[in-house]
């Protein structure tokens, strides 16, 4: 068991590595005039935490076994049920299968979000024509701020992470037309953060074996070449909307398919 407790310092760092500046982790008076009546902390911020202590169980367990693993991939399974506080004590825990965890408010025991790691099929390969890509100059950057986290991180989680870099900067996914209906023109995600309380409420990754090795800084990582997918509205009502995002990449050899899904409340105000 770890105990965590986040503050605004915490939510300042992941801004700082992900551009993500949802003021309902920064600003008191905003989120109170949305409803609200204090600062929550990051979800991605959080899992950093969660998926590296999962990724430590599954990597245990797999290294222990004495059995042949035929699957050289991870599935990555993430449902984040309630929100977390600023300045509030959370027990991160073991559940009752390795790479299993669970982060429990210290005083309620209240199960705030879940995630599995477990060995999986060869995940749905994606054509990445007309592919995006992530230079070696950008990652070296990238690499010295995502540095300014525990050194105890996951290669798989260095690129989970700038892929939602990539997401939150990238204007072209709101160009779809199932979102750009409801958005204004040039939207990215990082401006609709500012403008609507967003939550993210899942995500799935999957991902090529070789990457839960810890990660480490390197010279010249190779560039990330990857392909945004068309999203998809789940759910829409007066409310808000639920909406799924998903891209595919690969590094070197290696593959990772990322889907998050975001509760977006209040969209016509």
């Amino acid at each position: 068991m770890r105990t965590l407790r986040y503050t605004v310092e915490d939510a300042k760092q992941w801004a700082s590595f992900s551009g993500d500046d949802n003021p309902i982790h920064f600003d008191l008076e905003w989120v109170k005039a949305k409803g609200g009546e204090q600062l929550s902390v990051h979800g991605m911020r959080a899992l950093l935490d969660v998926k590296q202590f999962a990724s430590e169980s599954l990597n245990h367990e797999l290294l222990a076994s004495q059995e042949v693993i035929d699957s050289e991939f991870i599935k990555c399974v993430v449902r984040l049920r309630n929100p977390l506080w600023n300045d509030k004590d959370y027990q991160l825990v073991a559940r009752n299968k390795a790479g299993s965890v669970a982060l429990l408010s210290s005083d309620e025991q209240q199960n705030c979000l879940t995630c599995q790691l477990s060995v999986t099929s060869p995940p749905r390969l994606h054509e990445i024509a007309n592919e995006i890509t992530i230079s070696t100059a950008e990652l070296v950057k990238l690499q010295s701020i995502f540095s300014q986290f525990s050194n105890e991180m996951y290669e798989w989680q260095f690129i989970d992470a700038v892929l939602f870099w990539y997401l939150i900067h990238d204007s072209s996914l709101f160009q779809q037309q199932e979102i750009a209906q409801w958005l204004p023109v040039g939207s990215t995600l990082k401006d609709i953060f500012c403008r609507y309380p967003i939550v993210q409420t899942h995500q799935e990754v999957v991902f090529d074996r070789a990457l839960l090795t810890k990660w480490v800084p390197i010279t010249s990582p190779e560039p990330i070449y990857l392909r945004i997918l068309p999203a998809l509205v789940i759910a829409d009502s007066e409310s808000g909307r639920l909406v799924s995002i998903s891209i595919t990449a690969h590094y070197g050899e290696k593959i990772i398919n990322n889907s998050i899904t975001l509760k977006v409340n209040s969209i016509t105000q």
